[in-house]
């Protein structure tokens, strides 16, 4: 709701990441996949998330994308906000 984070200097979610990615996708049945599942999650419901070049899933959100449609793909540039719950 209100916009309230706690931040503290120390403890153990004192450094969780942000990841700025691109998600293309080439068919119509993807991109509204996407674009549901996106939705769905309204910013607030956190998923399950593997990043790059990482070994392990993270619990993350995404509060914002957008969507650039192309002649033969669409990309979806989000901000995935890594999360403790």
């Amino acid at each position: 709701g209100d916009g309230y984070q706690q931040r503290r200097p120390a403890g153990l979610n004192a450094q969780l990441k942000t990841f700025q990615v691109v998600f293309r996708v080439t068919t119509d049945a993807e991109r509204e996949a996407l674009s549901a599942f996106l939705s769905w999650h309204g910013g607030y419901r956190a998923f399950l998330w593997k990043p790059p070049k990482h070994n392990r899933t993270v619990r993350v959100v995404c509060r914002e994308w957008s969507i650039t449609d192309n002649a033969r793909y669409s990309d979806f540039s989000c901000t995935i906000e890594q999360v403790v719950n």
